[in-house]
């Protein structure tokens, strides 16, 4: 097992015997008709009175005999199962602490506002509660140390812009009232800039102990309640750096559940490796040069202008597609900025401080300081199964280094000590070998929807190739007739951001009802746009493949520009696709048949949604690999004729309004 790293998160600390809460000691083996009984109690109670699902049942079997067990299970169970009461109805019986893991927050939200409680409410004693890394809860001492002065400023020394100040003062009078300080809370959009001056990362906390708000903390108290608790719901992203850290972030366990378990590779593999980028540099020379004054004033401009040549330097790499590993400038200019850092950090650590604010404030340039000198290190000296490559978010170049294969680890760390449920509506079929759960079966529970009554999957005949000039062209007049067919109604995925702006301009011009493009207003408001029109398309890209929920009314056509297969030079495939034997089948195909499946998946929601899924892409109905990905879609009625897509949708429009 790894070391505490300290730039991960603060430990957590168990309570005093006594204040947590007091859980069975020895595994109950759960009685299936009893789990079965209360799931039937639950959905009674539901509003409309629910109804009786035959894979939900199986999978509440499923769950409760393996947590009796103490085996780990990978259950693939199709939309509409209702898997989320699957497993927290066994959960709730069980009598041991069940963490639950979540890989999007719109599942988390869920689980927390409505599923969970739930079932709650109808076992005695059993307690449901979230935690969330520390910089999702607003920082007390933060708050007293700005108050409510004229002018705000950073750490760094600088104003703080006036519509940033306003926010910043909204949210300082929110902190009398809310009781949890999360910032899912605030019941308006903040700017991060504004959530950043009033929030700690763990590196730049100054601890329970030493805070002069240690014992009212909202990151603390939220960690106060995860010991209380029987369910306790957090993020993949947080579990894995629970992980990272010896598993030292989260109270004790022996269960987990890992609901959309098809990110959990990507999701450890980045968790457990690290990223680092000049904006990082830049802040910490920002931040460090008022603190340490005349004396170290050249060497923290020198920093600014050596991360400057840093960032020119990977992206002059990045543009030559030299996306792994660093060339011979990125290096020299890497090397300069990791002695600069060494250097400030050293003068950190022995800058003397006057009164407790002058120390909070040396703690919270140290914290990060520190991270940043460690992930130098170890971007530095890159080990073997690590891949060190190149990715260019908004105008930078970031250095990510990932976990090529993070079985080994996963085998050593996590299976050996927990049991774990693995579901998903779409499990690849290489999951478990790459999550090193080599010797786990996948159960498999089908969907109660009726998708051969109720939809069509369509792929256009005497279609361009999607590579072809032609194809861009091609994909307008579609989804042109397609979208005026459905009367909008139409959720159009793609796998490539400006091919999606381009297209979405030019279908607009062609149709009478709205189109919404991702990236004109915040993912919620968009969604939230999409969902309350009858009539509105929305246009986007990877992250709306997943995790969107959109009832019938507002959604009958889901269409998807191309099979989303990674792009031949991503660098973790590359080095993925190096370790095996057959890289397509083994890498590029179940990933690219797991997002389709997920895209696809969009469209049928609830027992009486009806549409189509058109895939602009032939190589669905005509490649050699086709069956493979059919195996893994919900058995829909197939065409190739757009007049007969286009008359059930016309049926569609008309039976809606």
């Amino acid at each position: 097992m790894q070391t505490f790293d300290p730039d991960e998160e603060t430990p957590y600390v168990e309570p005093e015997v006594g204040e947590g809460v007091q859980l069975d000691q020895d595994v109950v083996e759960i009685d299936v008709e009893r789990a079965l009984e209360l799931l039937d109690r639950i959905t009674t109670d539901l509003p409309g009175g629910g109804e009786s699902r035959e894979g939900q049942r199986q999978m509440v079997g499923a769950v409760a005999s393996a947590f009796s067990r103490g085996r780990t299970t990978v259950i693939e169970a199709g939309t509409g199962i209702g898997k989320s009461l699957a497993y927290l109805v066994p959960a709730a019986m069980l009598g041991q602490r069940v963490v639950v893991a979540t890989a999007t927050k719109n599942l988390q939200d869920q689980l927390c506002a409505k599923d969970a409680p739930t079932v709650a409410a109808h076992v005695k004693g059993v307690r449901v509660e979230v935690l969330k890394g520390r910089q999702n809860y607003l920082c007390r001492n933060r708050v007293q140390s700005l108050g409510g002065g004229a002018q705000l400023s950073f750490d760094d020394g600088t104003d703080v812009p006036k519509g940033v100040a306003d926010q910043m003062r909204r949210i300082i009078s929110w902190a009398n009232d809310t009781p949890t300080g999360d910032r899912d809370d605030l019941a308006f959009e903040v700017d991060h800039r504004a959530w950043r001056g009033l929030s700690v990362t763990a590196q730049e906390c100054l601890g329970r102990s030493r805070c002069p708000q240690g014992q009212i903390c909202f990151s603390e108290l939220a960690k106060d309640r995860a010991a209380q608790s029987s369910i306790l719901v957090v993020n993949a992203h947080l579990y894995a750096s629970h992980l990272a850290s010896g598993s030292m972030l989260l109270p004790a366990h022996d269960f987990v559940v890992f609901d959309e378990a098809h990110e959990v590779v990507d999701i450890f593999a980045t968790l457990l490796g690290t990223s680092l980028n000049a904006s990082r540099l830049r802040a910490l020379a920002s931040v460090a040069r008022p603190l340490l004054g005349p004396e170290f004033a050249p060497r923290c401009l020198e920093l600014s202008t050596a991360a400057d040549r840093f960032a020119a330097a990977a992206l002059d790499q990045f543009e030559r597609n030299e996306l792994t590993g660093l060339d011979e400038s990125t290096t020299r200019e890497f090397a300069r900025c990791s002695e600069l850092v060494t250097a400030i950090v050293e003068g950190l650590r022995t800058l003397p401080t006057e009164n407790p604010d002058a120390e909070a404030r040396k703690i919270r340039a140290l914290g990060p300081a520190v991270h940043l000198s460690n992930d130098l290190v170890r971007v530095g000296s890159v080990q073997e199964g690590e891949v060190l490559y190149l990715v260019r978010r908004d105008r930078e170049v970031d250095l990510e280094l990932s976990l090529v294969d993070v079985a080994p680890r996963l085998r050593e760390d996590l299976w050996s000590k927990v049991t774990a449920v693995l579901t998903s509506a779409t499990i690849p079929d290489n999951l478990t070998s790459q999550l090193g759960l080599d010797d786990s079966e996948v159960d498999r529970f089908e969907s109660p929807f009726d998708y051969q009554t109720n939809s069509l999957l369509y792929v256009p005949d005497n279609f361009p190739a999607r590579n072809s000039p032609s194809a861009e062209g091609a994909i307008v007049e579609e989804l042109v007739a397609l979208i005026n067919a459905a009367g909008g109604r139409t959720l159009a995925l793609f796998t490539n951001r400006a091919v999606m702006n381009r297209v979405a301009e030019a279908v607009a011009t062609r149709i009478d009802t709205e189109v919404l493009v991702q990236g004109t207003l915040s993912r919620q408001r968009i969604i939230g746009e999409f969902r309350d029109s009858a009539s509105a398309s929305l246009f986007a890209v990877t992250s709306f493949w997943q995790g969107i929920d959109v009832p019938g009314h507002s959604l009958s056509l889901v269409t998807i520009d191309r099979l989303p297969f990674a792009v031949p030079n991503d660098p973790l495939a590359e080095a993925r696709r190096a370790k095996s034997e057959r890289p397509f089948y083994d890498v590029d195909l179940p990933r690219a048949t797991m997002l389709l499946a997920q895209g696809v998946g969009r469209l049928i929601r609830t027992s009486t949604d009806r549409g189509v899924v058109a895939v602009l892409d032939t190589r669905l109905a005509e490649s050699s690999y086709r069956t493979a990905m059919f195996r893994k879609l919900p058995k829909m009625r197939r065409t190739r004729d757009q007049a007969v897509v286009r008359e059930f949708l016309t049926e569609l429009r008309s039976n809606s309004q």
